[in-house]
């Protein structure tokens, strides 16, 4: 142990010793880098994990002979719709079959698309008699060209006439994941396919709407014919479990946003597949209160500079009104379609976590219209870690509780899993995000208990963000070791303080930036830093300009050995710090693309040709096996296992020629 220890706290600008320089290919081989993952993400989940037991081996088996019968009798020429929609809602499950979903006993397959790529389907195993719909994924989905396309896959046929065809293949593919029900992790968003992906998935909540207010007619219809005389109460007429169709409040959607500009393009999508424009007719669409949608979500643009621009993906994010704190109840009708409706009495809700967890810390509004969600939209989900995490994990804790008020629906019209508390079991989950991350996986795994199962894509990363460092250094990688997630960030700290640092300051190390993602960690060395008297400037998401521009002049003519520099800081205002001699990432980054933009900050072209040190240049990254995920982004999927896995605890990587 000692041993290790005296390995892990050698600090030098190139790792020296045979044992501590390795290559990429000298890397350890892993045997099965599936089953590795798996077991590393299964620290961030609450139950355990799925087991397939000898019984349960033998009803997949049997479930298996089954599909497969019934896929040779099924007529190939018949092309009459499944009825996802209501045979979802219909399918009463079980006390037998939610302890099967808690217990997260699934029947696990995979697949490969032409778009999306390879994906995972999971599935729980149900107890009841009968199941919900089992489809065949290996089966690539379908080119939809024509409105009647889209009207096989159950999309109304008025909603289906509007859309802008022919839709993409990544398009088509989550639409049909989307439309068959199931919850969807896709962390593989990126700029140039952000509005194919916001496209679809206004489509597919529109559409959802527009069925169930048909149902809830229908189904009036039907209760009117059950009045026996003139004007006898509505609650006086008893109601057959079959036409139970509404939750405990009305509103059945949430789409959850980081900016106003998000929340604009995605009205006004929904705006084109219900009013399309045409020849000769006013552009502003027939929507109550359009216009004051228009000037209160549009606008704000930040200042982009000319000279010293920033780079495009902070351009691509930070375009539009970038206020975080906004809610849009939207309300549909039979020929309309109106903004800014009460929240109670709103179809879909397009809000920010911040401003949800607003509305629900106030004791003079109640947040019952969380109650029966049915479908749940989380978009951009990589932008809501620079925001607040834990706002968006607030909002998700208080979906589908009980009551605070009785509710004024009729309850002979409400589902039954509405009335029994398990709605939770019954929504569906999208969820976007640019790349993988434990937060991100954590959440799919903990808060999505879709009975119909969920899809999550699987595909590899080859080679990751340090494939885009154009400055020529060794970056060194060295593991900590961590006991457990709940103490990783103690281990980690303690590692830092207590052997790093020293060795800091005894080798003379100067101009040296500390790049620290989590807040947290940022304070905490921070307040260490002062009380040790170590000399050194600081910069972070709430620094003022002015010090920010005194702390970047310090630290360029050596007035300061150590830099501490937040990631939020980075994220919202892309610094270009000159000078960097030596980069320290106290853990990986959060934002992949950050890592090669510091990096690349040391290029001679920015160094003070002064400081007497042109020779001497370093990059050390500190992580733990639970930054894998964050690893992957960054030197790819193989080689981030092997470095969470390997014997030794320090790995180089270098692009020197």
């Amino acid at each position: 142990m000692e041993q290790l220890h005296k390995r892990a706290t050698q600090y030098q600008s190139t790792v020296s010793g045979e044992e501590s320089k390795m290559t990429v290919n000298q890397l350890p081989s892993v045997k099965d880098e599936n089953e590795f993952y798996e077991q590393l993400v299964s620290e961030y989940r609450s139950a355990a994990a799925p087991t397939i037991t000898e019984s349960n081996r033998s009803v997949l088996l049997r479930k298996k002979v089954k599909d497969v019968k019934n896929q040779e009798e099924r007529d190939p020429t018949d092309l009459k719709p499944y009825n996802s929609f209501s045979e979802r809602l219909n399918f009463d499950l079980t006390s037998d079959d939610i302890t099967e979903i808690i217990s997260k006993i699934t029947k696990v397959s995979k697949a490969k698309w032409s778009s999306i790529g390879k994906f995972q389907i999971e599935v729980p195993i149900l107890k009841s008699t009968t199941s919900p719909h089992d489809n065949d994924y290996n089966k690539q989905p379908p080119e939809t060209v024509k409105s009647t396309d889209l009207q096989i896959m159950d999309v109304k046929m008025s909603l289906a006439a509007n859309v802008a065809y022919p839709l993409s293949a990544l398009q088509i593919e989550i639409l049909q994941i989307a439309n068959n029900y199931l919850d969807l992790y896709y962390p593989q968003r990126t700029h140039a396919n952000a509005e194919e992906i916001r496209y679809v998935y206004c489509l597919h909540a529109v559409n959802h709407m527009l069925k169930t207010r048909a149902l809830i007619l229908r189904n009036n219809e039907k209760i009117a014919g059950l009045v026996k005389y003139p004007n006898q109460p509505l609650c006086d007429v008893a109601i057959p479990d079959s036409l139970r169709d509404q939750g405990l409040k009305r509103m059945k959607a949430l789409i959850l946003l980081p900016f106003r500009e998000s929340a604009l393009k995605t009205v006004q999508i929904m705006a084109s597949l219900l009013f399309p424009k045409q020849k000769g007719q006013n552009a502003t669409p027939p929507i109550a209160k359009y216009d004051r949608f228009l000037n209160d979500f549009s606008g704000n643009t930040i200042y982009f500079p000319k000279t010293n621009p920033k780079p495009f993906d902070y351009e691509q994010t930070f375009s539009g009104n970038t206020d975080d704190n906004f809610k849009l109840g939207i309300r549909f009708t039979k020929k309309s379609m109106s903004l800014y409706t009460d929240i109670s009495g709103s179809d879909i809700l397009i809000a920010s976590p911040l401003a949800l967890r607003m509305m629900i810390n106030d004791k003079d509004q109640d947040y019952d219209f969380l109650n029966s969600i049915e479908l749940l939209i989380i978009d951009q989900a990589e932008l809501f870690i620079a925001q607040n995490w834990e706002n968006l994990l607030y909002v998700l804790d208080h979906l589908h509780l009980q009551p605070q008020k009785l509710p004024d629906t009729n309850c002979q019209r409400v589902r039954q899993y509405c009335l029994s508390g398990t709605s939770r079991f019954y929504r569906q989950t999208l969820f976007f995000s640019s790349h993988e991350l434990p937060e991100f996986r954590g959440l799919f795994n903990n808060k999505c208990h879709n009975y119909q199962g969920k899809v999550r894509i699987i595909n590899q990363i080859a080679r990751g963000d340090i494939s885009n460092v154009l400055t020529p250094i060794e970056q060194v990688f060295q593991r900590i070791d961590c006991s457990s997630v709940e103490t990783a960030f103690d281990d980690r700290f303690q590692h830092f303080v207590g052997h790093i640092l020293p060795e800091c300051s005894k080798s003379g190390l100067s101009h040296c930036l500390l790049y620290v993602p989590s807040y947290f960690d940022y304070v905490r060395l921070r307040n260490h830093f002062k009380n040790e008297m170590i000399n050194f400037v600081q910069i972070s998401e709430y620094t003022k300009k002015e010090k920010i521009s005194r702390a970047r002049d310090i630290f360029f003519h050596s007035g300061a050995p150590f830099l501490l520099y937040s990631e939020r800081a980075h994220f919202f205002r892309r610094t270009r710090i000159k000078g960097i001699r030596h980069l320290i990432f106290y853990q990986p980054p959060n934002f992949p693309n950050f890592y090669s933009d510091l990096i690349n900050l040391m290029l001679e072209v920015n160094q003070n040709p002064r400081d007497g040190l042109q020779d001497v240049m370093s990059v050390k990254v500190f992580y733990s096996k639970f930054d894998t995920l964050s690893l992957s982004n960054i030197v790819g999927n193989e080689n981030a296992s092997k470095l969470a896995l390997g014997t030794n605890d320090s790995y180089l990587f270098s692009n020197k020629k």
